[in-house]
């Protein structure tokens, strides 16, 4: 399958990881940053926390990077070690590798990768396309995950007509239309400048990644019997975030789910209810 570059120009892709290490620079506390080889190509993990704590895996979304996470990395690695991996194929620090949606590819690449940094069990926490990637990897490896949180996850339900509609009409509009295409993500939420200027930059810089989406069928997503958390934001525009509970409700046996009101897709600031989910005990 042929698929475009990753970065629109080598400047492009230049200009996106000097502000990922502008990023990391900025933060108080020492984060790592590591290569991890496998079969699939090179990744790179950034890590915080005690090597002691349990494990939390953070799963960016597509035309991102791990950067996007450093806020979170900070609060999350109070309590446990965290990992947020640049995915393979993203516009990261990772192999510019897109595998093939419809086999086992990006699970198996995980796997890998948590083989490599010897890790046998773990929260999986995955946004939006980063969401798609944990139920796939839930779905073939449901035994090393403790406790599994979705953020405006892909997979569940597809992509609205209405916002692929606007979102087509929008690529041929240059840098307005790129901002229109936030705008909609965004909603009515009020964000971070920071945030604003990191979404700019990949709508710019980052050939989107356009094929036929994944649905997870009601088979796959039944071996998710791990306790899981759904949040979604009641203005999401990219998918219905009630379907999305509704058909996860109907198939999960230990299902939580919260919609915010006041969110569209791209959800910030929910770390201390995502916190306190994670630090429940199992049912017995």
């Amino acid at each position: 399958m042929k698929h475009k570059t990753i970065f629109k120009s080598d400047d492009h892709r230049k200009r996106v990881l000097n502000k990922y290490d502008i990023t990391l620079a900025q933060l108080k506390g020492n984060i790592k940053q590591q290569k991890v080889y496998t079969s699939f190509g090179e990744t790179s993990v950034l890590s915080y926390g005690n090597d002691e704590y349990p494990k939390l895996i953070l799963l960016h979304g597509a035309n991102s990077n791990a950067s996007s996470w450093v806020k979170d990395i900070c609060f999350y690695g109070k309590r446990y070690k965290v990992y947020a991996i640049d995915i393979i194929g993203e516009p990261g620090k990772s192999e510019p590798k897109r595998l093939p949606y419809e086999d086992d590819s990006y699970s198996d690449w995980l796997n890998e990768v948590f083989e490599q940094l010897q890790i046998e069990k773990l929260h999986l926490l995955g946004l939006s396309q980063g969401g798609w990637l944990a139920v796939r990897f839930a779905v073939k490896f449901p035994e090393k995950i403790d406790r599994l949180v979705l953020l405006s996850p892909a997979g569940i339900v597809n992509t609205t007509k209405s916002f692929i509609f606007k979102a087509v009409l929008f690529s041929f509009l240059g840098s307005f239309g790129k901002r229109k295409i936030n705008n909609l993500i965004l909603g009515n939420q009020k964000v971070d400048q920071q945030v604003l200027d990191f979404m700019d930059l990949m709508q710019s810089s980052v050939n989107a990644r356009m094929e036929k989406e994944y649905i997870f069928s009601d088979e796959e997503l039944k071996n998710m019997t791990m306790p899981t958390l759904f949040i979604g934001g009641a203005h999401d525009v990219i998918r219905d975030s009630g379907k999305i509970k509704d058909r996860l409700q109907a198939l999960l046996p230990d299902f939580e789910f919260y919609i915010d009101p006041e969110k569209g897709h791209i959800l910030l600031d929910l770390a201390d209810r995502i916190n306190v989910f994670l630090m429940k005990e199992k049912a017995v």
